[in-house]
C-alpha cells in the first residue's frame, strides 16, 4: 500500500483523540516478516509448526543442515524484498563479526542485533509495550492466526529511490524478490491498516506454473481452522485502528501478539539468545 491520501485524515483524527501513532515503515515489514519465520514454519502436510518459537535466528542458521546461512537460510526469507533485505543485512553482520569472533560469538551478536530491530518494529506496528518478562511456553496456532491477520498491513507496492530505471516495486513480483532495498526505501512510511489485503496479495503468481494464490483466502482458512475468530471481524477491527477510531493495542485479538512476543524472547535452554529478560 503506497501511502493513501486518507492517511493525513487518520493522523488528524489521532491527534484530536490525543493519540500519537508512530507510522509504520517498510523496514518493519521486513523485520516482523523475518520474526514470523523465526517463530513459525508451517508444515502443511503434518499441520504443525516445525520452528522453535524463539527469536534465535534458527530460520537462518539452523535451516536444513545449517549450511545455507550465506543465502539466508530458509528460502522463505528471500521471497520478498523487505524480508530478504533484513535477512541479508543480518547475514552481512554475521560475516563481519566472523573476522574477529568465533562462529558462536558472531551468531549471538547477530541475534542481539535482530532482537533490537524486532523490539523497535514491534512497538511501531502494535502500539504495545515490550514484555518485562518472557514466558517459557511454546507458540500456539491461535497466536499464529493473530499474526496472520496482521497481513492486512502488507504493502502491495512501494516506492523505490535513487534507481534510474525503477520507480516502484510490486512486492509479490518474484523477479525482484531478492532486491536489496536501500535506507531511503526501508525508511518510507507505509499506509496503516485498512481492513483488506492489497490486490497484489490476492493474486500471487507462482513461478513456472499456472497457480495463483490468494493470501487473504489462505489466511482465512488458517484463522478459522485454528482459532475461534472470523477473519472478517479481525480485519474490520484493524480498519478501525487504521482510521484512528481505536488504538492498535486495543484491537480485540492483540493480546495474542503480546503473548507470542513474550514467548519468543524466552532464552531458557537457548545458547544463542541474551538472558537479560527473566523467563518464567
Amino acid at each position: 500500500m503506497i501511502v493513501h491520501n486518507w492517511k493525513l485524515g487518520v493522523l488528524l483524527i489521532g491527534a484530536l483523540a490525543g493519540w500519537k501513532a508512530e507510522a509504520a515503515q517498510l523496514r518493519d515489514i521486513g523485520v516482523i516478516g523475518l520474526m514470523s519465520h523465526d517463530i513459525f514454519s508451517w508444515d502443511n502436510k503434518k499441520n504443525e509448526n516445525t520452528e522453535n518459537g524463539r527469536l534465535d535466528l534458527s530460520t537462518i542458521f539452523d535451516y536444513g543442515t545449517g549450511k545455507s546461512w550465506e543465502a539466508g537460510g530458509n528460502p522463505k526469507n528471500c521471497e520478498n524484498a523487505p524480508v530478504c533485505t533484513i535477512t541479508m543485512s543480518l547475514v552481512g553482520h554475521y560475516q563481519e563479526k566472523l573476522k574477529t569472533e568465533t562462529a558462536d560469538e558472531a551468531r549471538r551478536s547477530t541475534v542481539v542485533l535482530f532482537q533490537t530491530w524486532v523490539k523497535e518494529s514491534y512497538v511501531r506496528l502494535s502500539g504495545l509495550d515490550l514484555p518485562t518478562e518472557a514466558r517459557d511456553e511454546p507458540a500456539n496456532n491461535v497466536e499464529q492466526a493473530a499474526l496472520r491477520a496482521m497481513h492486512d498491513i502488507l504493502p502491495g507496492k512501494v516506492q523505490l529511490f535513487n534507481r534510474p530505471l525503477l520507480k516502484d516495486l510490486d512486492l509479490t513480483n518474484v523477479l525482484f524478490a531478492k532486491l536489496q532495498l536501500n535506507e531511503d526505501e526501508l525508511n518510507q512510511e507505509i499506509a496503516p491498516f485498512d481492513g483488506d489485503y492489497d490486490l497484489e496479495y490476492k493474486a500471487i503468481k507462482i513461478p513456472f506454473s499456472n497457480v495463483v494464490v490468494n493470501l487473504k483466502e489462505v489466511d482465512r482458512k488458517f484463522i478459522e481452522t485454528y482459532s475461534t475468530y472470523k477473519q472478517a471481524d479481525m480485519l474490520a477491527e484493524l480498519r478501525s485502528a487504521g482510521l484512528g477510531e481505536i488504538k492498535v493495542q486495543d484491537v480485540f485479538f492483540m493480546h495474542h501478539i503480546s503473548d507470542l512476543v513474550a514467548k519468543a524472547f524466552c532464552s531458557k535452554d537457548n545458547a544463542w539468545m541474551p538472558s537479560d529478560l527473566p523467563c518464567l
